[in-house]
């Protein structure tokens, strides 16, 4: 039942009245990548991002797609990219002097829950389909998972929440705040552009939306919690 105080082995368990030091380090780890900018953090989506990933001077062009260019497929390495120094311009068709190179690095939003929690030094899946994400952190001592329709009673920071629905999953990191919750994500570029938020020139794709607003678009059917206080 909704906050039933069980870990994934069902044993019952005392849940934390506030949120573990684990993680708020995790958190803070969140908000550390948020700002970072060297490298940049792009979401791994060269087909459809607006960019020039290969550098051939044509943004998503035909050598940018393909199975070698799927979601998630650039995650070993750092790469150079060229942006405008205007954010929410395109290289395609700017003139050289507005062009800088910086570094990047690719990831998918379930990165930035396992980035942020091996940041903290938590033990955490680092499976990258969601599903079985949640379905390993069941097993490891320390989290509380919530499925099936359960959920906790409140959100705290460093929660992790997900939606797993088969047109859409995507994961994000809560902060907490006096009027709404938000959730650090990074958000794909389709959604980023129909929401107003993507810009193919900035340095980092990470963005803290409205817990509300996250769970409007996508729903939350996937919690879960550090409990252990480390």
């Amino acid at each position: 039942m909704p906050g039933s105080p069980f870990v994934g082995s069902r044993v019952p368990v005392t849940l934390p009245g506030q949120p573990t030091k684990g993680a708020l380090r995790a958190l803070a780890a969140a908000q550390d990548l948020a700002e970072q900018k060297n490298p940049g953090i792009w979401f791994d989506s060269w087909y459809n991002d607006q960019r020039d990933n290969n550098l051939d001077g044509v943004i998503d062009d035909p050598g940018e797609k393909g199975p070698k260019h799927t979601d998630g497929a650039h995650k070993a390495g750092t790469y150079t990219a060229k942006v405008s120094l205007v954010p929410s311009m395109t290289t395609q068709f700017t003139p050289d002097w507005m062009v800088s190179t910086i570094n990047v690095i690719y990831r998918v939003c379930i990165d930035i829950p396992i980035m942020s929690y091996t940041a903290a030094k938590i033990p955490v899946s680092t499976n990258r389909w969601i599903p079985s994400f949640f379905a390993e952190l069941k097993r490891i001592s320390g989290w509380k998972v919530w499925d099936g329709g359960a959920k906790p009673d409140t959100l705290m920071d460093g929660d992790i929440v997900a939606a797993r629905n088969t047109s859409h999953q995507h994961a994000g990191l809560v902060e907490t705040g006096w009027a709404w919750d938000n959730v650090i994500n990074l958000p794909g570029p389709t959604s980023a552009m129909k929401y107003g938020v993507y810009y193919p020139s900035y340095h980092n794709d990470i963005r803290s939306i409205p817990r509300s607003l996250f769970e409007a678009v996508i729903g939350i059917d996937l919690y879960a919690r550090w409990i252990r206080e480390t």
